[in-house]
């Protein structure tokens, strides 16, 4: 048995990281930490060192709030709340309530069959075969969406076709960022790639996702895969596979109109309905489509399934509707994630809070102006959302590799927006809604879950330059409203 050296600080601040994991389960950023430093595989001998030091480690533990590099601290962000029966019966609608019970337990049942499923091909294998590699590829550009129909003719695609339905969750849906090689599943293969590996991290982790494009890309592959083949055994398959995956959406959709992040459930902020990285846009926009016949490629489906997609993509689209965010009376714009049950905008990892969010938002406007006929509600969502836009514009700023320089032509917003207070009328930008920016607490000597501040004055270089901090698609957004505008009036 191997013991690793550490120094004693080392020590010290992973016990105190996998304390707080504990303390704050479902908290997926902490969980790919502990994933990473495969703390699971500690000595015996490692442990009863560290309990011995125990007693000293409590004056070395950081201390909540901002310690160090705080210029413009605002606050502590604050997690987000999983779906659970306890929160369901706060509900004061006894209708919602019998909803989201029925929603809740279908969920724990839909998992609970999912994880019996590979326990039981598992069950007397000599070895379980290793899961996929995420160095296969980038999951989307293995199943592309723009090639001619001769490429979804081939024997190539084919054979990623039938890999992706080996990988089809037994609930319907798919994993998150798995790569299709045209290779299919082995028996008792994870249905997530390596790093996401249920038998891995102890943890059942985007085992059904719409994360990242996950199963919205999958159904757009296999539909063009089989619309260009003639019937036969493997059409049949294909449209099998889709009828589930397409059910799977239907169902996920919670009984108000969101979709999670992951179903079934997962508890923390993957229960929040998840406009992040356009998850729950992906959904309607592919429902929509079907719905309305605009998508060829599903012409296959009879007109009952149709009319039940149609119906969802209609909710989802009367929820962003209807909790497109009012502050002080104005409507601006969406929240990255919102509370399934409260609708507020909600956090989800440590950098990211309760806000207004600039670029998935735009995604939705873009979307909305894409409706044939926009009724009242439709152009008055667009409208505030252009108004927002224009009033939070930065102007002669561009932002590259983490900082921000001067750039006659740049217009940037920033990604995120404060929910306390917006004044479109303020004579400058900077006063007109507060900018926002997260962090992770290590950084700042902190053991809050996470720090948001009003400036990237003080936020980690890691966070500067590996997220998306200031965004320019609403530029696109106000290009598309000056022409939509002229026949869309505002209500």
């Amino acid at each position: 048995m191997i013991l690793r050296s550490y120094r004693l600080t080392d020590w010290m601040s992973r016990l105190c990281a996998v304390t707080h994991w504990w303390k704050r389960n479902n908290i997926m950023f902490m969980e790919d930490w502990y994933m990473s430093h495969k703390l699971t595989r500690l000595s015996l001998i490692s442990l009863s060192l560290l309990a011995g030091l125990s007693a000293n480690i409590q004056a070395h533990a950081a201390s909540v709030g901002c310690n160090q590099n705080c210029i413009d601290y605002l606050r502590e962000n604050v997690q987000a709340s999983p779906l659970t029966a306890a929160s369901i019966a706060t509900l004061g609608n006894a209708t919602l309530q019998s909803q989201f019970m029925s929603y809740l337990n279908t969920s724990i049942s839909a998992r609970n069959s999912d994880k019996a499923a590979l326990a039981a091909e598992r069950n007397n294998l000599a070895n379980i075969p290793a899961p996929r590699s995420s160095d296969e590829g980038h999951d989307l550009d293995t199943m592309p969406l723009n090639k001619p129909a001769s490429y979804y003719q081939s024997a190539q695609a084919l054979n990623i076709a039938r890999d992706i339905l080996s990988f089809q969750i037994p609930s319907g849906g798919w994993g998150k960022n798995m790569p299709h090689t045209g290779v299919e599943r082995a028996k008792g293969q994870s249905y997530t790639i390596d790093n996401l590996d249920p038998s891995e991290s102890g943890r059942w982790r985007y085992v059904g996702t719409i994360d990242n494009g996950s199963t919205t890309t999958e159904l757009r592959y296999l539909a063009k895969v089989q619309a260009t083949r003639a019937e036969g055994a493997d059409t049949t398959r294909i449209r099998a596979g889709i009828v589930r995956g397409l059910k799977y959406l239907l169902a996920a959709q919670y009984p108000n109109g969101g979709w999670p992040r992951v179903y079934p459930l997962a508890g923390g902020y993957n229960d929040a309905i998840t406009i992040n990285d356009d998850a729950m846009l992906r959904v309607v926009m592919l429902l929509n489509e079907i719905g309305n016949g605009s998508n060829s490629d599903f012409a296959f489906l009879d007109s009952r399934t149709r009319n039940s997609i149609a119906q969802s993509a209609a909710k989802g689209v009367t929820w962003l509707l209807d909790n497109q965010v009012s502050i002080g009376g104005t409507l601006t714009v969406w929240g990255q994630q919102h509370d399934v049950l409260t609708q507020e905008p909600t956090a989800a990892r440590a950098f990211e809070m309760a806000s207004l969010t600039s670029g998935e938002s735009a995604k939705i406007v873009e979307f909305l102006m894409t409706l044939p006929n926009p009724n009242a509600a439709v152009r008055r969502s667009v409208y505030a959302a252009a108004d927002f836009f224009t009033a939070t514009r930065i102007t002669g700023q561009s932002w590259s590799n983490g900082k921000l320089s001067s750039s006659p032509n740049g217009v940037l917003w920033a990604r995120y927006y404060d929910l306390a207070s917006y004044t479109p009328a303020a004579s400058r930008v900077e006063k007109r809604a507060q900018t926002l920016f997260g962090d992770f607490p290590k950084t700042h000597d902190s053991s809050a879950y996470g720090l948001v501040f009003g400036s990237i004055a003080s936020v980690s270089t890691e966070r500067l330059t590996g997220y998306a901090q200031y965004v320019s698609s609403p530029q696109r957004v106000l290009t598309t409203f000056a022409v939509w505008s002229k026949s869309n009036a505002r209500p």
